[in-house]
């Protein structure tokens, strides 16, 4: 089996050769089918992820849903995340490691969020995650019984990665074709 490092670098070089166009429209596709599973359609806080470049593009998701749902995003303090009420577009900052990251006031306490939607480098079809290595996620997800859906593109779907005993496995992967759970 390849070493997470070897994945995060294979992923790496797959994503070069998609377009900025081809991100958006398979970003929508997920997006979409994602709106339909039952999790999203029962939960009324959502903690989301605000998408960089060459994730599953989130913003339009996020500010469709942000009068229907209470939308939760995240924000990096220290070693931590803590989340904070998403307010629109133009209340938001670039935070730790160049991700964009809400500046109001109200923080949303991890009980009472009904679901997490989660990115990552890879995922697998025994539902594991593989993400950038910092361990954010894993330290906040550690500690929740509450549905965790994560986002990515078809090619990050992978038959098997490496994963460690004590990795939060997600409720659901969601690509552009395929809810896998």
């Amino acid at each position: 089996m390849k070493t997470k490092q070897e994945v995060r670098k294979e992923i790496a070089e797959l994503k070069k050769t998609f377009a900025a166009a081809d991100y958006e429209r398979l970003s929508g596709q997920v997006c979409r089918r994602l709106a339909n599973t039952e999790y999203f359609a029962k939960a009324k806080c959502v903690a989301f992820y605000y998408s960089t470049r060459d994730e599953v593009s989130t913003w339009d998701f996020i500010e469709e849903w942000r009068v229907g749902k209470r939308i939760a995003l995240p924000v990096v303090v220290g070693e931590d995340m803590e989340f904070y009420a998403y307010e629109g577009p133009s209340k938001m900052k670039l935070g730790a490691f160049g991700i964009a990251e809400p500046l109001g006031t109200e923080r949303i306490d991890i009980a009472e969020i009904d679901m997490f939607v989660v990115p990552g480098v890879a995922f697998d079809r025994n539902l594991n995650r593989l993400g950038r290595g910092k361990g954010f996620y894993d330290r906040v997800l550690s500690s929740v019984d509450k549905p965790v859906i994560g986002l990515c593109f078809g090619f990050q779907l992978l038959d098997k990665i490496p994963a460690e005993v004590h990795d939060r496995r997600m409720t659901a992967v969601v690509t552009e074709d395929a809810i896998v759970s």
